[in-house]
């Protein structure tokens, strides 16, 4: 069983480090079988580092949602409301699967009802690959620069929870 997650082409949409969010088409691909293509979209791949780091210890299907969709079009909001994770406000646009664990496995299933199963740790591996590329396009690019408190509070917590859920990662079976 192969995982493919990986985004094709950082860039910001704005110039200036007031822009938080890193974009990117994303290519995911399990056992060869398309399910994010690049060509579906420019994805807001921040959100979808955090989103997909939720997935790791939480469901994100019809019932219960880690976000609105794993692959948002836009995070264009990060609000902190005094919890211990951020809430990420996003347009309705987005590329989505439900992602769901039993056990040691992880069902990955498309809008059309497609399901794949994928070993817990591979997803595992995959999320964690995906989150640290865009980390590290975070790491050579100017330092973002929050464009009013309200969004440096917002962008902190979403850093520091991006952060932690990227630590915790290494050690979940």
């Amino acid at each position: 069983m192969t995982i493919l997650l990986r985004a094709t082409g950082f860039h910001w949409l704005y110039e200036g480090p007031e822009d938080l969010c890193a974009h990117s088409p994303v290519e995911l691909l399990v056992n060869g079988a398309s399910i994010v293509a690049p060509e579906a979209g420019d994805w807001t791949v921040s959100t979808a580092a955090l989103f997909l780091l939720r997935t790791l210890t939480q469901p994100h299907n019809a019932s219960s949602r880690v976000g609105d969709q794993l692959f948002p079009c836009c995070g264009f909001t990060m609000y902190d409301v005094d919890a211990r994770d951020v809430v990420v406000q996003s347009c309705l646009s987005g590329a989505d699967l439900a992602v769901e664990r039993h056990g040691d496995t992880v069902m990955l299933t498309q809008l059309d009802g497609t399901v794949h199963q994928v070993s817990f740790v591979g997803w595992r591996d995959a999320v964690c690959g995906f989150s640290d590329a865009v980390r590290a396009f975070y790491d050579r690019e100017p330092a973002r620069q929050p464009a009013d408190d309200i969004d440096a509070k917002g962008f902190q917590l979403f850093l520091r929870e991006w952060a932690r859920r990227r630590n915790e990662a290494d050690v979940l079976t």
